[in-house]
């Protein structure tokens, strides 16, 4: 079973650039309606999504969502199609960050069978050195959040960029 570090999450949110997090394990993802602070937030798992459009008569949402064995729910939200939007997007994005990771370590740990990744295009120079950046910025940005949660905790303000910069360089020294 798959366990969802809060620190992970607000690493690849902020990464995205959206406030309101979600849990979000791959192609499994769990968001909030609106901002979880709301006392009407509610946690829908956008997988199992198949549509959603905006009610125009109340402004709020509808969503279709896929049941077992096949069954189809109808489910309204009161919050705007923008705001929906907006996480269900940052969602998608962390999602796939995630697996894009998870592809980039198949293949540095030398499990990716040639046949089920085979690429149209010069090769895989290009995507995995893309994947690689990736990995590095998730990274940094990691220890960064880590060690500014730590130095707020003890020192009781933000981690001195000279502090910052220092991290960086000895990460990128590798």
């Amino acid at each position: 079973m798959g366990v969802v570090q809060e620190y992970e999450m607000e690493v690849h949110f902020d990464k995205v650039g959206c406030q309101t997090r979600g849990y979000v394990a791959g192609h499994h993802r769990l968001v909030p309606t609106c901002e979880s602070s709301n006392e009407q937030v509610i946690y829908y798992m956008v997988h199992l999504m198949e549509d959603a459009s905006e009610l125009e008569s109340d402004k709020r949402v509808e969503m279709i969502m896929n049941g077992r064995a096949g069954d189809k729910y109808h489910v309204q939200i009161a919050t705007s199609e923008r705001t929906f939007r907006q996480i269900v997007s940052a969602a998608d994005e962390v999602a796939n960050d995630q697996l894009s990771l998870f592809e980039y370590w198949m293949h540095r740990l030398g499990k990716v069978k040639r046949e089920l990744f085979e690429r149209t295009y010069f090769g895989d120079y290009c995507v995995y050195t893309k994947l690689r950046k990736l990995a590095l910025d998730l990274f940094i940005r990691t220890v960064l959040h880590i060690l500014n949660k730590a130095h707020k905790k003890v020192y009781g303000e933000e981690t001195p960029a000279k502090l910052v910069k220092e991290v960086k360089r000895v990460i990128n020294k590798f």
